[in-house]
Parts: structure tokens; C-alpha cells; sequence
């Protein structure tokens, strides 16, 4: 008569295990690790495959001693570096640098 209850027991222990990685899973990933885990304890065969397919992707990790994304100023490449050999040119209109042999001002479109 005191086997049925190992057995419940050993079945219980599985239920409480799978419960404790869903809800540890689902925090890594942003969703509610509380409500997952009482669904897959309760009701295993049920809430841990829908679990399994719409569980959203892990959350990035920073590396750590990099600042948080937020901080960083965006990328801008450098300017490019002044013609060589000749000497630097302006345009009249806007003072911007112009390539030698340039028609067009690169930046207000103004005939040089």
C-alpha cells in the first residue's frame, strides 16, 4: 500500500524540477517566470510544450566593464583626409573643403 505514494512522490519532484527551470528560463528571457512555472507544475503536459514555442528569444548580455548600449554615442565614420600634393580649396558660398577639378560644391551645391 506504500509504494502508490513514491511513486506520486518521484512524479511530484519531476513536476517541481521542470517548474523551476521554466521559471528561471522565462526570467532570462523577459517573461513572467511566476506564472510559467504554476502553469508547468500544475498542468506539465499542457503548459510546458506551449512554453517551449512561444518562449521569447534570451535577452543579450552585456560583457562586463563595456558601458550599457544607451550610453554609446552613435558611430559617424571620420572625414575624409585632404587631397594630397595640391592645395586645399574652400567654396566661396559655404566655406566647405573641395576636391580639385570639382564643378559643384559637395555640400550646398553651389557652382565653384
Amino acid at each position: 500500500m506504500g509504494h502508490g505514494f513514491g511513486g506520486f512522490g518521484f512524479g511530484f519532484l519531476i513536476a517541481l524540477l521542470i517548474a523551476i527551470w521554466v521559471a528561471t528560463d522565462a526570467n532570462k528571457r523577459g517573461m513572467n517566470g511566476v506564472l510559467w512555472a504554476i502553469g508547468v507544475f500544475f498542468l506539465c503536459i499542457v503548459f510546458l510544450p506551449i512554453y517551449l514555442i512561444v518562449r521569447k528569444p534570451l535577452l543579450a548580455q552585456q560583457p562586463s566593464g563595456y558601458p550599457p548600449p544607451e550610453s554609446q554615442p552613435p558611430y559617424s565614420p571620420p572625414p575624409p583626409p585632404p587631397p594630397t600634393g595640391a592645395a586645399q580649396q574652400f567654396c566661396s558660398n559655404c566655406g566647405a573643403p573641395i576636391n580639385p577639378g570639382v564643378k559643384f560644391c559637395g555640400n550646398c551645391g553651389k557652382p565653384v
